[in-house]
Order: structure tokens, then sequence, then C-alpha cells
């Protein structure tokens, strides 16, 4: 058993840090640590879970023109092909994301 802690080695930087926790052929899941950065927009051949277990975010879904507000604890799922940019990100904020394609169900 390789028992670790999210919240041991969290150093923050001017540059988004991603820990890639477990990966299979069926699933990716990643720590992110945020400083205040923002993304380009996405379109991913994946599904995603994200969680905010510290601070706060801002998602546009781009097609909708629709901002969703994240705040610690609050999570969400985008479907595959649901184009998204993460247009806010507090100084700091931990994320949690949970990647997967069709094996599993919605």
């Amino acid at each position: 058993m390789n028992q670790k802690n999210l919240f041991d080695n969290m150093e923050y930087h001017e540059q988004e840090i991603t820990d890639l926790l477990l990966t299979s052929p069926n699933v990716r899941i990643e720590r992110i640590l945020s400083s205040g950065q923002t993304s380009e927009i996405y379109d991913q051949d994946e599904h995603e879970w994200v969680v905010v277990l510290e601070g706060e975010a801002e998602i546009l879904f781009v097609d909708e023109n629709e901002r969703t507000k994240l705040h610690r604890g609050d999570h969400l799922l985008i479907p595959k092909g649901r184009r998204h940019q993460v247009t806010y990100t507090s100084n700091p904020c931990l994320w949690l994301c949970v990647f997967w394609g069709e094996c599993a169900t919605l």
C-alpha cells in the first residue's frame, strides 16, 4: 500500500502545477494547484468531474455563455465535448479532477 495525502507538498507557484495521482487505461485522477491562473478553451474527448478542495474558481461554458462559480467543496461534472474555460482561480485554489472515457456511466 502506498498511502499519500492530498494536502502534502502543496507549494503554489506562478505556474499552475498538475500532479498525476492515478492513471489507467480507463481513468486519470489529477491534483491541480492553481494560484490565479486561467485556461484556454478545453474541448475534451473525456468526461471530467472536478471538485474544489480549497479556494474558489469560475468556469465558463463557452457555447452557452454560462458561468459557474465553484467554492470550497463544490463539484461539477463536465461531459466530454462540452467546451469550457477556467476564467478565474483564487490564490490558492486546490482542485481534484477525475477524467474518464466511455467505459464508465454518468
